[in-house]
């Protein structure tokens, strides 16, 4: 199980300047077991609520599954970037491996019940990416720093992420809907792009059959 301890460790309370409050975390890097993939799963099976701002989608790295996001009603993604032509190009590729089809196939369906909401923020700004677990209560944990899923990770260096508790999660949620409530909806594209990607996989199939 992982956990974040519950009371704050007290070498860091006496180093910290008057006005900062020492806080529980827990420091991941690219040698981390279990890794970022695994704590993000966990975290999300035991979400109702999941709220992230990410620089950017790779399709071919996003590895949740439709366990990962069982208990999940609302996932809302802010994209800093999108490239529709790059994401549709990506789709298209990605069709022709079933493992990453079906994830794609799950995103789409998700973007249908309303369960997925994507929208882009390119002049919103955020540092580092970042997400918010919520449970029935509210915010519980928050991810910050980087959201790799691929493994292994695309370079050698450091790769750190840390995982915070209540107080600073519902400290990111409420700065994730400042710059959800400006950016635009552009789940209807990335719908439409998941689509076209999947009817041409079709056609594709059907002609070599």
């Amino acid at each position: 199980e992982f956990c974040v301890n519950s009371s704050p460790p007290t070498d860091l309370a006496s180093r910290l300047p008057i006005g900062l409050v020492a806080q529980p975390a827990v420091l991941l890097h690219e040698r981390s077991r279990p890794d970022f993939r695994d704590l993000y799963g966990h975290l999300a099976r035991r979400s109702t609520d999941i709220a992230t701002a990410v620089t950017r989608v790779r399709l071919g790295t996003l590895n949740l599954t439709p366990e990962d996001l069982e208990t999940v009603t609302s996932f809302r993604v802010l994209v800093a970037e999108m490239n529709a032509l790059q994401l549709s190009a990506e789709a298209r590729g990605l069709m022709n491996d079933p493992d990453r089809a079906s994830r794609l196939s799950m995103i789409k369906n998700m973007l249908e019940a309303g369960r997925l909401e994507v929208r882009s923020a390119p002049l919103g700004g955020w540092s580092p990416d970042f997400t918010v677990f919520s449970e029935a209560d509210g915010p519980v944990a928050v991810l910050m720093g980087f959201h790799w899923f691929e493994r292994p990770y695309p370079h050698r260096g450091p790769a750190l992420a840390a995982l915070h508790g209540t107080t600073s999660a519902r400290a990111a949620a409420l700065r994730h809907l400042e710059v959800w409530e400006e950016a635009h909806d552009v789940g209807p594209a990335v719908w439409n792009i998941l689509s076209r990607a999947s009817r041409s996989a079709r056609i594709q199939v059907a002609g070599s059959g």
